[in-house]
Protein backbone atom coordinates (compact mmCIF):
# COMPACT_ATOMS: atom_id res chain seq x y z
CA UNK A 1 0.00 0.00 0.00
CA UNK A 2 1.59 3.25 -0.92
CA UNK A 3 1.64 5.81 1.82
CA UNK A 4 0.14 8.95 1.81
CA UNK A 5 2.48 11.97 1.27
CA UNK A 6 2.45 15.39 3.11
CA UNK A 7 2.15 18.27 0.91
CA UNK A 8 2.78 22.29 1.23
CA UNK A 9 0.08 24.23 -0.97
CA UNK A 10 1.56 26.90 -2.75
CA UNK A 11 -0.06 30.12 -4.19
CA UNK A 12 1.65 32.27 -7.24
CA UNK A 13 0.97 35.71 -6.43
CA UNK A 14 3.93 37.26 -7.57
CA UNK A 15 2.97 38.89 -11.21
CA UNK A 16 2.77 42.30 -11.80
CA UNK A 17 -0.98 42.68 -12.57
CA UNK A 18 0.08 44.86 -15.00
CA UNK A 19 -2.91 44.18 -17.11
CA UNK A 20 -5.47 44.21 -14.42
CA UNK A 21 -5.02 47.40 -13.29
CA UNK A 22 -4.89 46.66 -9.73
CA UNK A 23 -3.26 43.38 -7.34
CA UNK A 24 -5.07 40.60 -8.76
CA UNK A 25 -4.44 39.08 -5.09
CA UNK A 26 -6.84 41.44 -3.49
CA UNK A 27 -9.55 41.43 -6.18
CA UNK A 28 -13.17 40.24 -4.20
CA UNK A 29 -15.04 37.50 -5.45
CA UNK A 30 -17.93 35.74 -3.27
CA UNK A 31 -16.73 37.42 -0.65
CA UNK A 32 -13.47 36.46 -0.32
CA UNK A 33 -10.34 37.90 -2.15
CA UNK A 34 -8.75 35.66 -5.18
CA UNK A 35 -5.96 35.06 -2.49
CA UNK A 36 -7.79 33.32 0.23
CA UNK A 37 -9.75 31.90 -1.66
CA UNK A 38 -6.43 30.19 -3.51
CA UNK A 39 -5.44 29.10 0.05
CA UNK A 40 -9.32 27.82 1.13
CA UNK A 41 -8.98 25.14 -2.29
CA UNK A 42 -4.93 23.84 -1.15
CA UNK A 43 -6.72 23.65 2.14
CA UNK A 44 -9.49 21.72 0.99
CA UNK A 45 -7.12 19.49 -1.06
CA UNK A 46 -5.65 18.61 1.73
CA UNK A 47 -2.35 21.16 2.19
CA UNK A 48 -0.30 20.48 5.23
CA UNK A 49 0.48 24.21 5.14
CA UNK A 50 0.40 27.39 2.64
CA UNK A 51 2.85 29.40 1.16
CA UNK A 52 2.45 32.29 -0.91
CA UNK A 53 5.25 33.11 -3.19
CA UNK A 54 4.84 36.78 -3.31
CA UNK A 55 7.31 39.87 -3.44
CA UNK A 56 6.01 42.41 -0.37
CA UNK A 57 7.74 43.86 2.27
CA UNK A 58 4.61 44.23 4.42
CA UNK A 59 1.95 41.76 3.94
CA UNK A 60 -1.65 41.79 4.03
CA UNK A 61 -3.15 41.87 7.47
CA UNK A 62 -5.60 39.65 6.56
CA UNK A 63 -3.33 36.79 5.31
CA UNK A 64 -3.34 35.65 9.14
CA UNK A 65 -6.20 33.34 7.71
CA UNK A 66 -4.14 30.32 8.75
CA UNK A 67 -1.13 30.33 11.43
CA UNK A 68 0.35 27.72 8.82
CA UNK A 69 0.32 30.66 6.05
CA UNK A 70 3.74 32.56 5.17
CA UNK A 71 5.08 34.37 2.05
CA UNK A 72 7.90 33.80 0.31
CA UNK A 73 10.05 35.92 -1.71
CA UNK A 74 12.03 34.96 -5.22
CA UNK A 75 15.60 33.60 -4.35
CA UNK A 76 16.25 34.73 -8.14
CA UNK A 77 14.05 37.81 -8.70
CA UNK A 78 12.18 38.56 -12.70
CA UNK A 79 11.79 34.97 -13.10
CA UNK A 80 8.34 34.59 -13.72
CA UNK A 81 6.46 31.63 -11.90
CA UNK A 82 9.27 29.32 -12.23
CA UNK A 83 11.29 31.40 -9.42
CA UNK A 84 8.22 31.35 -7.40
CA UNK A 85 8.35 27.80 -7.44
CA UNK A 86 12.15 27.12 -6.78
CA UNK A 87 12.03 29.37 -3.94
CA UNK A 88 8.83 27.98 -2.36
CA UNK A 89 10.37 24.42 -3.20
CA UNK A 90 13.52 25.58 -0.91
CA UNK A 91 10.68 26.95 1.49
CA UNK A 92 9.88 22.99 2.33
CA UNK A 93 10.74 19.38 2.60
CA UNK A 94 7.57 18.45 1.23
CA UNK A 95 6.05 17.90 -2.29
CA UNK A 96 4.09 20.84 -3.54
CA UNK A 97 0.73 21.36 -4.91
CA UNK A 98 0.79 25.03 -7.42
CA UNK A 99 -1.89 27.13 -8.43
CA UNK A 100 -1.82 30.55 -9.62
CA UNK A 101 -3.82 33.11 -7.36
CA UNK A 102 -6.20 34.61 -10.67
CA UNK A 103 -7.81 31.20 -11.23
CA UNK A 104 -10.96 31.93 -10.03
CA UNK A 105 -12.82 28.95 -11.14
CA UNK A 106 -10.90 26.71 -9.88
CA UNK A 107 -12.12 23.90 -7.72
CA UNK A 108 -10.99 21.56 -4.57
CA UNK A 109 -11.98 18.61 -6.90
CA UNK A 110 -9.86 19.35 -9.75
CA UNK A 111 -6.87 19.77 -6.92
CA UNK A 112 -7.60 17.02 -5.20
CA UNK A 113 -7.68 15.04 -8.49
CA UNK A 114 -3.86 15.94 -9.21
CA UNK A 115 -3.04 15.05 -5.24
CA UNK A 116 -4.79 11.77 -6.31
CA UNK A 117 -2.75 10.74 -9.43
CA UNK A 118 0.65 11.83 -7.76
CA UNK A 119 -0.19 9.02 -4.79
CA UNK A 120 -1.92 6.23 -6.94
CA UNK A 121 -2.08 5.05 -10.27
CA UNK A 122 -6.01 5.43 -10.75
CA UNK A 123 -6.68 8.76 -12.16
CA UNK A 124 -7.33 8.82 -16.42
CA UNK A 125 -4.36 10.38 -18.13
CA UNK A 126 -3.40 11.23 -21.79
CA UNK A 127 -0.70 8.49 -22.91
CA UNK A 128 2.81 8.99 -22.19
CA UNK A 129 5.89 6.64 -22.48
CA UNK A 130 7.31 7.07 -18.92
CA UNK A 131 6.71 4.74 -15.60
CA UNK A 132 5.99 6.18 -12.37
CA UNK A 133 9.66 6.43 -10.75
CA UNK A 134 10.71 8.87 -13.76
CA UNK A 135 7.54 10.85 -12.92
CA UNK A 136 8.23 14.18 -11.09
CA UNK A 137 4.85 16.15 -11.95
CA UNK A 138 1.49 16.16 -12.70
CA UNK A 139 -0.76 18.69 -14.40
CA UNK A 140 -3.88 18.76 -16.98
CA UNK A 141 -3.91 18.22 -20.14
CA UNK A 142 -2.97 21.61 -21.97
CA UNK A 143 -2.24 23.45 -18.27
CA UNK A 144 0.77 23.66 -16.45
CA UNK A 145 -1.01 25.03 -13.64
CA UNK A 146 -2.56 23.49 -11.12
CA UNK A 147 0.79 21.43 -10.69
CA UNK A 148 1.77 18.91 -8.62
CA UNK A 149 5.53 18.64 -8.32
CA UNK A 150 7.96 16.30 -6.14
CA UNK A 151 10.70 17.64 -3.63
CA UNK A 152 13.63 16.04 -4.70
CA UNK A 153 17.36 17.03 -5.01
CA UNK A 154 17.40 16.66 -8.66
CA UNK A 155 14.28 18.59 -9.31
CA UNK A 156 15.55 21.75 -7.36
CA UNK A 157 19.10 20.77 -8.55
CA UNK A 158 17.19 20.93 -12.74
CA UNK A 159 15.06 24.26 -12.01
CA UNK A 160 18.04 25.94 -10.34
CA UNK A 161 20.00 25.42 -13.57
CA UNK A 162 17.34 27.11 -15.76
CA UNK A 163 16.90 29.95 -13.30
CA UNK A 164 20.77 30.61 -13.71
CA UNK A 165 21.48 30.15 -17.27
CA UNK A 166 19.98 33.07 -18.89
CA UNK A 167 19.74 31.14 -22.36
CA UNK A 168 17.24 28.76 -20.97
CA UNK A 169 13.27 29.51 -21.83
CA UNK A 170 11.77 29.77 -18.44
CA UNK A 171 8.23 27.51 -19.23
CA UNK A 172 6.50 25.79 -17.01
CA UNK A 173 5.32 23.32 -19.17
CA UNK A 174 8.72 22.45 -20.54
CA UNK A 175 10.45 22.22 -16.99
CA UNK A 176 7.78 19.89 -16.41
CA UNK A 177 8.74 17.76 -19.70
CA UNK A 178 11.95 17.88 -18.88
CA UNK A 179 11.58 16.52 -15.42
CA UNK A 180 9.31 13.87 -16.40
CA UNK A 181 5.25 14.79 -15.93
CA UNK A 182 1.87 12.92 -16.60
CA UNK A 183 -0.79 14.85 -17.80
CA UNK A 184 -4.64 14.36 -16.84
CA UNK A 185 -7.65 14.87 -18.91
CA UNK A 186 -10.17 17.36 -17.50
CA UNK A 187 -13.85 17.44 -18.16
CA UNK A 188 -14.00 20.85 -16.68
CA UNK A 189 -11.65 22.96 -18.57
CA UNK A 190 -13.88 26.36 -17.99
CA UNK A 191 -12.43 26.11 -14.68
CA UNK A 192 -8.85 26.40 -16.05
CA UNK A 193 -9.06 29.62 -16.58
CA UNK A 194 -6.79 32.73 -15.61
CA UNK A 195 -8.59 36.18 -15.22
CA UNK A 196 -5.91 39.15 -16.34
CA UNK A 197 -8.39 41.84 -17.31
CA UNK A 198 -10.75 43.76 -15.66
CA UNK A 199 -13.16 41.98 -18.56
CA UNK A 200 -12.43 38.74 -17.66
CA UNK A 201 -12.55 39.22 -13.95
CA UNK A 202 -16.10 40.91 -14.80
CA UNK A 203 -17.22 38.13 -16.58
CA UNK A 204 -16.27 35.85 -14.14
CA UNK A 205 -18.13 37.89 -11.42
CA UNK A 206 -21.26 37.40 -13.81
CA UNK A 207 -20.67 33.80 -14.03
CA UNK A 208 -21.37 33.10 -10.63
CA UNK A 209 -24.44 35.65 -10.23
CA UNK A 210 -25.79 33.66 -12.93
CA UNK A 211 -25.30 30.57 -11.32
CA UNK A 212 -26.40 32.10 -8.18
CA UNK A 213 -29.70 32.95 -10.14
CA UNK A 214 -30.02 29.75 -11.70
CA UNK A 215 -29.76 27.60 -8.11
CA UNK A 216 -32.21 29.87 -6.23
CA UNK A 217 -35.18 28.61 -9.05
CA UNK A 218 -34.43 25.53 -8.65
CA UNK A 219 -35.25 26.15 -4.99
Amino acid sequence: MKVKRDFTGVVLAGGKSSRMGTDKADLVLKNKTLLHNACDLLKDAGAKNILVSRNVTNPIKSLNHYPSEKYVKDIYPNSGPLGGIYSTLIATEHDLLITAVDMPLLTSSLLSTIVLASQTNNVQSVSNQLNQSQIHAWHFENEPLPLYIRNTHSVKNHLKHILTNANSHKSIKQFTQSIGVQTLLCNKAHALINTNTPAQFKAVNEHFDQSINQLRRTL
